[in-house]
């Protein structure tokens, strides 16, 4: 049975209303986990200040930069054991937030197994660079579309599991091959997830995405086309508040 859970949250200054906002709202309805785990690019630090983020059970972490921070931010998610010694780690984005009390391991847990999420209803091709990233990555066929986007919660063991596998497949660094794969034929969650599929397949609780919420009471907003101020009105009382306190950091 899982003790601890982390929640790790990959973001970087420009996210950083949303990540006020998700932080706020975990510590209203989020229970079952132990701390919430930020990790941002070095470059960001000069535009957060760790007072607006850090507390008794959120802790900052510094990655290095990449060029193309889209697969910098993947990749840091597959190292994601490097920053928590929990025995479980659940991925969250900047723009998730909380709505209604949730309790982490009632939802993430299935008789101390961790459910694993795969799309039914997923019209992505089997051609698509993502759905092709597993099928690539281990050699063999990945089916169903492992490609949904997070909540997803992972052992702590399986990263370091899927970067040797990766050395030794591949005879390169996780990080390397990311870099080679490029943008669009990269996804580090259908990593995780098809390599719990091929390998792993009976440690894990198989839940259908189309049919199941991992996460209720977590809403996944989109950061590149919505705002904090733009859906305040769709939230609580309490998080709309939120939307509206200043940061110490101005602008981007």
């Amino acid at each position: 049975m899982t003790k601890t859970l982390d929640i790790v949250i990959r973001s970087f200054h420009r996210d950083r209303r949303w990540l006020a906002l998700a932080l706020r709202s975990i510590s209203l309805f989020a229970s079952g986990h132990r701390r919430v785990v930020v990790v941002v690019p070095r470059s960001s630090l000069a535009r957060i200040d760790r007072g607006e983020i850090e507390s008794d059970r959120v802790r900052l972490h510094v990655c290095r930069d990449y060029a193309d921070d889209y697969l910098g931010q993947q990749i840091t998610k597959l190292h994601a054991d490097l920053y928590t010694d929990a025995e479980a780690i659940l991925h969250l984005d900047s723009d998730h937030v909380f709505v209604a009390p949730c309790d982490l391991m009632t939802h993430l847990f299935d008789r101390g197994r961790p459910r694993m999420a795969f799309d039914s209803s997923s019209t992505r091709l089997a051609t698509d660079g993502w759905r092709q990233c597993p099928v690539a990555f281990l050699r063999e066929p990945v089916v169903p579309d492992v490609t949904s986007p997070p909540p997803i919660v992972v052992p702590r063991d399986v990263y370091a599991a899927v970067r040797g596998f990766c050395r030794e497949a591949h005879g390169v660094s996780i990080g390397r091959y990311a870099l080679a794969a490029g943008v669009g034929r990269f996804c580090e969650f259908a990593l995780l997830r098809g390599f719990a599929l091929t390998r792993q397949r009976e440690r894990y609780a198989w839940v259908d995405a189309a049919q199941h919420s991992l996460l209720p009471g977590c809403r996944n907003f989109w950061s590149r086309a919505q705002t904090p101020a733009s859906v305040a009105g769709t939230l609580p009382p309490e998080l709309a508040a939120t939307v509206s306190a200043p940061l110490s950091v101005e602008g981007y």
